[in-house]
């Protein structure tokens, strides 16, 4: 199953809405603590958690670096309306992808598809 955190109810159910269609099962949360809350809660077994960055009570990153603790092997693609190099210089530790909003259905397919298949898992030196 894949995990949508986003604030933005719209961006949320697009993105839902687009995975299911591409048969993926879908879980929604409205920011990282509530996407801690139903990991945990849930047990679920998750593919890859689509996160936007700037979210209230504990953003994308947060909730990335959270979630590497529990689950390093879990691929993260963070969607954000800021271009990716001003992410870099954050010294945001790197996701699987940063997808740049606004995106489209195929974009979205396009980067859940490509971070589910790495065999590595994306282990790059934090």
């Amino acid at each position: 199953a894949l995990l949508v955190v986003d604030d933005e109810t719209a961006v949320r159910r697009f993105a839902c809405r687009v995975l299911e269609r591409a048969g993926y099962g879908v879980h929604e949360a409205t920011d990282g603590v509530e996407a801690l809350e139903l990991i945990q809660r849930k047990a679920i077994v998750l593919e890859a958690v689509i996160s936007d960055i700037v979210m209230p009570r504990m953003n994308g990153v947060e909730l990335m670096q959270a979630l590497s603790a529990t689950q390093p092997e879990l691929p993260v693609i963070l969607m954000s309306g800021y271009a990716t190099a001003a992410l870099t210089e954050l010294g945001i530790a790197t996701p699987c992808s940063i997808l740049p909003k606004p995106f489209s259905a195929e974009r979205l397919l396009a980067e859940v598809n490509r971070c589910i298949r790495r065999p590595d898992g994306g282990s790059s030196a934090a």
